[in-house]
Order: C-alpha cells, then structure tokens, then sequence
C-alpha cells in the first residue's frame, strides 16, 4: 500500500513539472510570440516629405595652392631646417644644398664678366687714341688742301697777266684737287673708322652683356641651393635626407598653403550620378562639421570610387590643417512626397527584406518591405509601410522563424 503511494506521489510531481515546464515555454512563445525589453531595440518611424539623397565619403585635406620644390642643379643635401608639419612663410629656409662644381662656376663667371669690362676699357682707350691721330693727320690734311686752294686762286690772276707760266698755274691747280681729294680720302677713312669702332664697342658690350647673363645665371643656381617655401604655409613633405645626393628636376620638398583647402574625398562610383560641381557638402574635420561645396568630381574610376574635391570656406580653425583626414555627407538629387526611415541595421539599396512592425499593442509583426535608394542615414520605402508606421531598426539577433514580438516595459 506504501510503496503504491509512493508511485503515486512521484508520478504527480513528474506531471506537475511537465505542465509547469509546458506553460513556461507558451509564456515566452506563445503562438511563435517571443516576448524582449522595449528599451533593448530601436525603433524608427515612417515620415513623408522631401527626400535629399546624400552621398557619404571619406578622404584627406589638401591645400589648394602647392609648390612643389624641385632640384635646379646635381647637389647633396648639406643641412636640414625644417621637418613636415612646420608653418612656414615664402623666406623660411627648408634646407640648404651644397654643389662644389657650381660654386667654381661662379667664380669663372665672376672673372669673365671682369675680363670682358676690362678689355672694353682697354678698347676705349685704344680707340680715342686711334681717333686722335686720324683726326690729327685730317686737320693736317684739310690745311694743305686749303693752302693749295688759296694758292690757285692767287696764280689765277699772275698767270692771265702772263707772270707766271701756264704750266705752273695748272700744276698748282692739279696739285690742289690731289690734296682736296686726299683730305676727302681721309675724312671717309676717319668716318668709317669711327663707325667700325662702334661695332667693335658694340660686339664687346654684347660680350660682356652675355658674359653678366652667364654670371647672373650662375649666382641664381647657387642661390637656389638654399632651399626656401617660396609661399606661405605648411611643409607638407621632405622626401630626402642628410647627405643624400639629388639629381636635376628631383622633389625636395612639397609646400602647401593652409588656406583655401580642398577636402579630397573618395566616394562609390555607382553614386557620383546624384552629384553635381556646386552641391553644398558638410565636411567632418574631427575638428568640428565644415560646409564646403563640390569644386570637381574626377572623371576616373580608381578601385571602384571616384574623387570628389570639395572647397572649404577661408578663415578655417587653426586646427584645421592639410593631410587630416575627413569624413564628408554630399548633398546629392531631391525629390518631394517620399517616403522614407533610418536605415535599418545591415539593410542595403534597393532591396526586399522582412523587418518588424511596432502596433499600438507593443505588438512587433514581421512583414515584407520595399526599399529604395539611401540617403546617410535614411533609406528610401518603396512598399511594405505607410506614413507614421514604426518599425524596429536594430539587429535583434533572433532566429528568424520568430514571426512576432511582445515589447515589454
């Protein structure tokens, strides 16, 4: 009788513990109903309106203006001043060059140009001289010849009067158009050497004008070899090093101004469409949220974005400075009467997936939606809600059998 009872006993704790366990079960699905916290999810209502696609990217600050300074002669790098990152004014020296062979050069060029003006000294003088004498000997010549003149005109008389013979009145003549004739020889001889030493004065000057350019050209190159920003900015990079040696037309140094400056920003190629030059464009500098507007959007396709160049406004913050990374939102095409809601967590473009629908009741049903196009944030709703419908857009985490959830305070 005793051990009948005992069976008894076990066989009804045995039955309670299943019912129990059964209607535990029902409690937290009931009818494919699992029940979850109210503040462990987000959720997002359904708006109408204006739909502003924008376009999101992420790229570096770079400075509108650049300079980049390149070797003007073969050199070795003597001395370093600045590093990348310092500010710099058009006369900050960045580093110095050292050239032995040019420094040389200098000094030929230097003692050219001063051979070249003394030789042209030296001809002046040569000349004046030269000219002295000429000019001497036609003044010597121009007497005789007025002389001879002078005495034809006196014969002329004495030999009509028979005093002195025909003969020597027409030997005093010839003699006197010899001498008027050679003083006209000489004259030609003194003017045209006066013209030939003004070509020679004229080819030395043109001698000594190259012989300066040479000299000029030679001073510039060794002056390049202190290496200034020539604008105002920040050095923005150093490729070389201490000792290094550098060829002609190699890069020492890339200067940037630190206004205005472009945001460089990468964004998907299936989205540059939306875009245009012009859209204005909200700009991340982890230093603060920056309007800038779209200057150039690059006709290339490198690994699968495009380059978007966004100008930002003057008179940025001082922490604002080239080669920082940005994220940026670029406001793309608008449309009116849509309907959209913050993009679900793991929801893509144009694509048909099951999320849950919040009632009245705190009741979540699952149902089919349609979306559209992205916008940040937000995302297009081509079907499934309507206006004012609330749904869940966080990662619940669940099995996907759970047609329904009971949203619990």
């Amino acid at each position: 009788m005793k051990k009948n009872l005992s069976t008894l006993v076990y066989s009804a704790i045995g039955l309670i513990s299943v019912l129990l366990l059964i209607s535990g079960w029902s409690i937290g699905f009931a009818g494919g109903m699992q029940y979850m916290s109210l503040s462990s999810v987000s959720i997002a209502t359904v708006q109408s309106g204006n739909f502003t696609q924008r376009v999101t990217g992420y790229g570096s600050l770079q400075s509108q203006n650049q300079r980049m300074i390149t070797a003007s002669s073969a050199a070795t790098v003597d001395e370093i001043k600045l590093r990348p990152g310092a500010v710099v004014e058009p006369d900050s020296i960045i580093l110095t060059l050292k050239n032995p062979t040019l420094e040389i050069a200098v000094q030929q060029a230097m003692a050219n140009v001063h051979n070249k003006k003394t030789n042209g000294r030296k001809l002046s003088l040569e000349q004046q001289r030269e000219l002295l004498d000429q000019r001497s000997r036609l003044s010597e010549f121009k007497s005789e010849a007025e002389l001879a003149g002078l005495q034809v005109e006196a014969e002329a008389p004495l030999a009509d009067a028979g005093i002195i013979s025909a003969m020597d009145a027409r030997r005093s003549r010839a003699k006197a158009e010899q001498l008027k004739e050679r003083y006209q020889l000489e004259k030609q001889k003194f003017d045209t050497l006066q013209e030939v030493h003004q070509e020679h004065l004229l080819i030395l000057q043109e001698e000594i004008q190259q012989a300066e350019a040479e000299f000029s050209n030679a001073t510039n190159q060794q002056q390049l070899l202190v290496v200034r920003a020539g604008i105002a900015g920040v050095l923005q990079r150093l490729p070389v090093s201490l000792g290094q040696s550098v060829n002609i037309g190699e890069e020492l140094a890339l200067v940037g101004s630190l206004s205005p400056l472009i945001a460089e920003v990468k964004v998907p190629q299936m989205q540059v469409r939306l875009l245009q030059p012009g859209a204005s464009a909200e700009v991340d500098t982890r230093h603060g949220i920056v309007t800038g507007q779209v200057l150039r959007i690059d006709p290339v396709v490198a690994d699968g974005a495009v380059q978007v160049d966004i100008l930002l406004p003057e008179n940025l913050s001082a922490d604002i400075r080239p080669m920082q990374m940005v994220d940026a939102r670029i406001r793309g095409q608008s449309r009116g009467q849509v309907n959209f809601v913050d993009r679900p967590v793991g929801v893509a473009e144009d694509t048909e997936i099951e999320l849950f629908k919040v009632d009245t009741f705190q009741v979540a049903t699952k149902v089919p939606v349609q979306f559209g196009k992205a916008s940040g944030q937000q995302i297009e709703v081509i079907s499934g809600l309507a206006p004012g419908d609330r749904i869940i857009v966080s990662d619940l985490q669940i099995e996907n059998s759970v047609a329904q959830l009971k949203l619990t305070q």
